[in-house]
């Protein structure tokens, strides 16, 4: 029975890797790592099984739901460090947090074990939330375990108040999952995003847009670009380096959308710099990203050039690729006679099937 349970677990956790690689809503804090995946929001997520170790002074555990092993509801990965547990008796233990709290029955036999658990509510807590306009019911179990993952408490509650935000308990789940913190939204306030819509403010976060970004972005002269823009430069890595760079390379002053284009289609300062080798130096900034699109090399620039063509029209070199125009074509039509040295011809030819 034991080499059974033991089998069991080992699958568990590797079931629980994978799952949560696809699925899981990941929180990292300095002495905190959950990570959670709900497939059904009606999930009896108050109780369940556990699987956990004590490794170098945290406790990871693993819920996950008793009713259907083989297909779960949910299933939750926690390390939390071991003095916030409450070890109270020799049959089990506790997580106590403002929300709530988690008894764990069963013990660590060797730094290993297993066992059930039951999640309940802190009514106090909870009536505090309906009083501030957060609604709960039983409905949104899901909802409100998150706040229990998050650590979301009263004074959390009323820092968001203090800022006029009036949050959903599905958004005050999300805050407290991705630790977007009262600091991070009182430094937020003192920028030009100030006032920020909760949805996009959890984006900020979520996208480790800081402070010094926001500033560094100033001094580069995008301090007044707007929120969405923003989240967009922090998801495509949009760096200061990387602007300066654009800029030391003759783009300077672009407008923030073709900047996040370049950054789309991974135009590096290497790539402008090796077209300019081959002729093409300080392209205007929609041919530069259509070349990047086209996967125009300079490499590709070259096999043509050295056919002979002394074209120089950066649009007669987008025309070719996108055409399938080869330096293997033109060498077989001028085999064949034809002797121009302008692309226009050769692509008339490859449109034309000649």
């Amino acid at each position: 029975m034991k080499t059974t349970i033991n089998l069991y677990a080992s699958l568990l956790f590797a079931f629980l890797f994978v799952c949560q690689a696809s699925f899981g809503q990941k929180e990292e804090k300095e002495e905190h790592t959950i990570s959670f995946s709900s497939f059904n929001h009606r999930a009896e997520i108050d109780k369940g099984i556990w699987f956990g170790t004590i490794e170098e002074e945290k406790v990871c555990i693993q819920l996950m739901d008793s009713k259907n092993r083989s297909n779960p509801s949910f299933m939750i990965s926690l390390c939390i460090p071991v003095e916030e547990f409450t070890l109270n008796t020799a049959e089990g233990f506790e997580l106590n947090k403002p929300s709530g709290s988690i008894k764990f029955q069963g013990a660590f036999p060797n730094d290993k074990g297993n066992g059930d658990f039951t999640f309940a509510k802190n009514r106090e807590f909870e009536a505090f939330l309906n009083k501030e306009g957060i609604s709960t019911n039983n409905d949104d179990r899901y909802k409100y375990f998150k706040l229990f993952l998050g650590d979301v408490s009263k004074e959390y509650v009323l820092g968001l108040k203090r800022h006029g935000y009036k949050p959903t308990l599905k958004q005050l789940g999300r805050l407290g999952i991705h630790d977007v913190e009262i600091e991070y939204i009182n430094s937020i306030a003192n920028t030009n995003y100030k006032g920020l819509e909760l949805d996009m403010l959890l984006k900020f976060a979520i996208h480790d847009i800081s402070i010094d970004y926001i500033k560094d972005l100033e001094k580069a002269g995008y301090g007044n670009i707007d929120a969405n823009m923003l989240k967009k430069f922090a998801i495509h890595d949009v760096s200061i380096d990387y602007i300066n760079g654009l800029t030391r390379a003759g783009y300077s002053n672009l407008d923030p959308n073709m900047i996040k284009n370049f950054a789309v289609h991974d135009i590096t300062l290497d790539y402008i710099q090796d077209l300019s080798r081959v002729g093409f130096a300080n392209l205007e900034p929609r041919m530069l990203k259509n070349f990047a699109v086209h996967d125009i090399s300079p490499k590709y620039i070259k096999s043509l050039q050295d056919t002979g063509i002394s074209d120089v029209n950066p649009n007669s070199y987008k025309k070719a690729k996108i055409h399938g125009l080869t330096a293997r074509y033109i060498k077989s039509a001028q085999a064949d006679g034809h002797n121009s040295n302008e692309l226009s011809d050769y692509i008339k030819l490859k449109i034309h099937g000649k």
